[in-house]
């Protein structure tokens, strides 16, 4: 690489982490699109370019300064990055290992500068990088493991797990290597092939993060039009939607059955408590209602406060199964009061169960008699289960 010098190479790089770290910024403040990761991000970036140094930039600064930027820099880069991966993939576990090794790199690198040695502070770095990039790795294998195929998750780890292996390698150069200690102390620049290979795995982070971003931004997208604003239940396209497939579904063997919902005098709470306590009426329902359905099952909200859930069966005419799903529905919202402000709200809802009719391609003929059925439970007082065809009818008045 004799057409390569590293000051070149070295200022390309922070050209880049430049470049790239206004662009997180203009996402994160101009759009609003992950402002937190966003800033980790430009953070990140920004330290990074102090932490690769910049040839002859740092001349005149003194020993210890010039020795310790790299050093905490490339530490502080990393766990900035990290955090924004983090916040990108919604992750609730706490960053206690994080912090943790952060921590400990941190307090290996002042060590080493305290003993005067060149080589400790940078071993320090180099396991302490390491090991977070290959928590980086779990990070991501967590994050999208399950929603994305196994080639495109390998796609977004591969960087972090380049990373990780280098500073592994160069950590293990530093330790067998005789020589390196004098090389740090005076401060001699990477090779060019060092310094182009440390450029490409930084881009190649970026990009990876950068796809993370626009995934999340997709889920977004599709959770916005495929969802209630209000209540995050399925909206009316969306249910009608899932319902369609399952009559299709249908066809092959695959039963269901369909729960018509309406929330028993939802009117009442709205003329006396105002429209805000209706809405929180209606997102207690749906909270506790998914909380109570099976991971298979779907549910959609029609329009004001009328629900329907779609419960797959494991035989086409096992309506007595949707029936004690939708009883247990029903019990746990009737046995959670909604509380608001300092008044304590009781909320019943009624349930007609109704299986599907095989043809009815838009599931229409279902969806008519479970409101039949809906109509029913009204009808015979409320806070009850109709099912229609059962020969022992579900009621709770």
């Amino acid at each position: 690489m004799d057409f390569l010098d590293v000051p070149t190479v070295l200022k390309v790089s922070a050209l880049f982490n430049l470049m790239a770290a206004l662009a997180w910024l203009t996402l994160a403040q101009a759009f609003r699109i992950a402002p937190r990761a966003g800033r980790l991000m430009a953070a990140g970036h920004l330290v990074r370019i102090a932490s690769q140094g910049c040839g002859d930039c740092m001349t005149g600064w003194p020993d210890l300064l010039r020795q310790a930027t790299p050093e905490f820099g490339l530490l502080a880069c990393m766990l900035l990055l990290l955090h924004a991966l983090r916040r990108m993939l919604r992750s609730r576990q706490r960053p206690r290992d994080i912090n943790w090794i952060a921590g400990l790199g941190a307090v290996g690198i002042a060590l080493g500068l305290a003993s005067g040695s060149g080589l400790a502070p940078q071993v320090a770095s180099t396991l302490s990088v390491s090991a977070l990039a290959l928590l980086a790795v779990r990070e991501i294998m967590r994050g999208i493991g399950d929603q994305l195929s196994r080639v495109v998750t390998v796609c977004m780890t591969l960087p972090f797990a380049a990373l990780a292996v280098l500073t592994l390698a160069h950590a293990a150069e530093l330790l067998l290597v005789p020589g390196w200690d004098d090389h740090i102390l005076s401060g001699e620049l990477p090779t060019p092939a060092r310094a182009v290979l440390w450029f490409v795995v930084t881009a190649a982070i970026t990009l990876s993060l950068i796809a993370l971003m626009i995934w999340r931004l997709i889920k977004r997208i599709q959770h916005l039009t495929y969802r209630d604003p209000l209540t995050g239940a399925l909206n009316r396209r969306a249910f009608e939607q899932a319902l369609t497939e399952a009559q299709a579904q249908l066809q092959r063997g695959r039963g269901f059955a369909l729960a018509m919902i309406d929330i028993d005098h939802f009117k009442r709470i709205n003329d006396e408590h105002g429209h805000p306590a209706g809405d929180a009426a209606l997102q207690h329902c749906v909270r506790i209602w998914q909380a109570a359905l099976r991971e298979v099952d779907q549910l959609g909200r029609l329009g004001g406060e009328e629900f329907c859930a779609l419960l797959p069966l494991a035989g086409q005419g096992d309506l007595a199964s949707a029936a004690i799903v939708a009883e247990r529905l029903r019990s746990s919202l009737a046995g959670q009061p909604l509380r608001w402000k300092d008044i304590e709200l009781p909320l019943s809802a009624s349930f007609g169960v109704a299986l599907p009719v095989p043809g009815d391609a838009s599931g229409e003929i279902g969806l008519a008699r479970a409101d039949a059925e809906l109509y029913r439970a009204k009808a015979e007082g409320r806070n009850r289960v109709c099912a229609t065809e059962l020969t022992g009818e579900m009621a709770t008045a």
